[in-house]
């Protein structure tokens, strides 16, 4: 019965991917996965840096989502800086990956706070393999057309930012160029609003909490609220809440230029019966000019 259910919701799931590509999900959206959502967010920490994104989501689950992420960002020339990012996403009976270039311009407003401003130009490259769906009409024109197609995407985002308080808000695929002729929109425009900041507790310890808000208009709008205490800006340890979805555990430690995050994702939703969990691992190194102690801990990349 048990795996009755499990084809059952994955059918669901696959029947809700065909008609609305999401973007991919994260749970460590402190760690630079801003740049994949916000364009903007590029060279908001002025250092280059790379790093990879391995998410698998409800693991035991036949057809559940799994993420593999690469992120990078440098200098152009002075306010002017640039991100790649890359992203591979399966789900059910689709295989993603998408590419996309980010440029944003940073302009000081203020004493303490800087400006960005961002644009996003991506292509989803999507493979569609229709011979694991069952009970199908075969009369039916959408599995007659191409399982391979490709979605070219404009995105834009802003930024603002001081050493100890962020905001930001994007819609990293605004518009899409897609032929819908014979089917429905694939890509749908998602929109994000979220900010974040940095409590000193004393000369050791500093909270930083954070809300990410996600809208897309086929789904309720969502909610991560997290909160993390880190030790001497090495070491972090936190918690968050998705909106009917998930409760999560983070661990995460920054040594020297190099980064490292672990997060596990407790299911509250209804499918919490019938997976283990979400995983996602991060690992990064940045690239930046020796600049003195005090300097380097306002870097906000581990807000």
């Amino acid at each position: 019965m048990k795996k009755i259910i499990k084809i059952a919701l994955l059918i669901l799931l696959v029947s809700a991917s065909s008609f609305a590509q999401q973007q991919a999900q994260y749970t460590q959206n402190q760690f630079n996965s801003n740049l994949m959502i916000n364009p903007a967010y590029a060279g908001a920490n002025e250092c280059a840096s790379v790093g990879l994104r391995l998410r698998e989501q409800w693991v035991g689950l036949d057809g559940a989502p799994a993420t593999l992420g690469l992120i990078s960002e440098f200098k152009l020339i002075d306010r002017l800086f640039a991100g790649i990012c890359l992203n591979y996403d399966k789900i059910g009976i689709y295989k993603t990956f998408s590419v996309d270039g980010n440029i944003a311009y940073h302009v000081k407003v203020n004493e303490k706070g800087k400006l960005a401003l961002g644009l996003k130009f991506g292509a989803s490259f999507i493979n569609s393999d229709y011979s694991k769906l069952q009970n199908i009409s075969p009369s039916d024109p959408l599995y007659h057309t191409s399982a391979n197609f490709t979605i070219p995407y404009v995105g834009a985002g802003v930024l603002y930012y001081t050493d100890k308080f962020y905001l930001g808000a994007s819609a990293p695929t605004l518009v899409s160029f897609e032929n819908t002729a014979t089917r429905g929109k694939v890509n749908v425009e998602h929109y994000y609003l979220y900010g974040g900041v940095r409590v000193k507790l004393d000369d050791d310890f500093e909270l930083r909490p954070a809300l990410l808000t996600k809208y897309q208009p086929l789904a309720p709008i969502e909610f991560d609220l997290a909160t993390e205490v880190w030790y001497k800006k090495m070491f972090g340890v936190g918690v968050s809440y998705r909106t009917g979805d998930a409760v999560n555990c983070m661990l995460k430690v920054k040594y020297n230029q190099y980064y490292f995050g672990y997060s596990y994702d407790i299911p509250i939703s209804e499918l919490r019966n019938y997976n283990y969990g979400s995983h996602e691992i991060f690992i990064g190194i940045e690239f930046c000019p020796k600049k003195p102690a005090e300097d380097a801990s306002k870097n906000i990349r581990y807000f």
